[in-house]
């Protein structure tokens, strides 16, 4: 039953829409409106898109467990396309992120 719902959830496309994970997030609040280096550049999550720093991510393949979005990220850094895994989890009110294995914790941004 758990293998068809990761199965829809891949087919049926981005539905991050109604996700706590929506919105905008930082490393540190002083950090929200910036830009810049990842670690200091707001993480901005749409219902279909992330932006990073100079990397913006479509919504490739997804799928959720518990309190995490598991993304494949379609993924422009002013050149060539490429995938990048991503999961956002939530952690009580933080933002646990892992973009292509690099790892940080988040709050989100007034």
């Amino acid at each position: 039953m758990k293998a068809l719902a990761v199965a829809f959830a891949l087919i049926a496309g981005p539905a991050l829409a109604a996700e706590p994970q929506v919105g905008r997030w930082a490393t540190d609040l002083q950090n929200c409106s910036g830009s810049g280096a990842p670690r200091a550049a707001p993480l901005i999550v749409a219902p279909t898109t992330l932006t990073w720093a100079t990397e913006f991510c479509t919504v490739g393949k997804m799928y959720k467990a518990e309190r995490a979005l598991y993304i494949e990220g379609r993924c422009s850094n002013g050149g060539a396309m490429t995938r990048r895994a991503i999961t956002l989890a939530m952690k009580g009110e933080r933002l646990a992120v892992n973009w292509g294995g690099e790892q940080t914790e988040m709050k989100r941004c007034p």
